[in-house]
């Protein structure tokens, strides 16, 4: 199923690309889901949503040409930068990774009291058990869950969730205390609170020890030996500590 979500989408951005960027979501559904259900073997909701998910990756890929313009100099060695748009892709967006967008209580859904996940598939509903323990507190009812990913690593599944759950809006008059922080490198914090106190945590510290480990990482990696690499391992892990 989620080899086949991959060829949709890109089926999809095929169409995007040849059709001037067209990104209207029912223009796409009207022209496209007949042929996502035949040739793809998706079922309704699942067809559907592979456009919703092409649509989106360009919308990001769209953001990131604006967030990078073309810069190029001038006749008078002036710095212009120009805008980039979808125009400037050579190529449709290409999905390497077999995936798929599972709407919640469409494509997905817990049962038994949240014990066991149901997920649809290519054919019929799959249940399978998952190790929720940890996330028990967002299955209570008290958060939206919204449209899941299914993907594939290394022999395992995950299906990553978004939550959201509802708050209080936020009332000024219930602040008592305001703090400003800003990070860095030679100082690692700097904050600043509306009393006009002022911390430095120094970055001196970390710094000698972030070199430390970056000799000791270049010597092991000269030698290569398996000693060397297990070491290496577990500096690695010490360090991101």
């Amino acid at each position: 199923m989620t080899e086949q979500y991959r060829q949709a989408c890109n089926f999809v951005s095929q169409y995007i690309f040849d059709n001037r960027f067209n990104m209207t979501y029912q223009s796409l559904n009207r022209e496209l889901y007949s042929d996502l259900r035949s040739q793809f073997g998706l079922k309704s909701q699942l067809a559907q949503s592979s456009i919703k998910t092409t649509i989106a990756r360009y919308k990001t890929v769209k953001q990131q040409l604006f967030q990078n313009p073309y810069r190029y100099k001038d006749k008078n060695g002036n710095w212009q930068r120009i805008a980039k748009t979808w125009e400037w892709l050579w190529n449709p967006i290409f999905f390497t990774r077999p995936q798929a967008d599972l709407v919640r209580n469409r494509d997905y859904s817990f049962v038994d009291d949240g014990q066991i996940l149901s997920i649809n598939t290519l054919g019929k509903r799959t249940k399978c058990t998952f190790e929720g323990k940890h996330f028990a507190e967002y299955l209570d009812g008290a958060y939206d869950l919204g449209t899941a990913k299914l993907v594939e690593l290394k022999g395992l599944w995950y299906l990553h969730i978004p939550v959201t759950q509802a708050v209080e809006d936020f009332q000024k008059e219930n602040v008592r205390h305001v703090v400003g922080i800003d990070r860095g490198l030679r100082f690692l914090t700097v904050s600043y609170d509306e009393q006009g106190k002022t911390e430095f945590v120094s970055g001196k510290k970390m710094a000698t020890k972030r070199h430390k480990f970056q000799e000791v990482r270049r010597q092991l990696q000269s030698k290569g030996t398996k000693s060397a690499k297990r070491r290496l391992k577990a500096i690695s892990g010490r360090e991101n500590r």
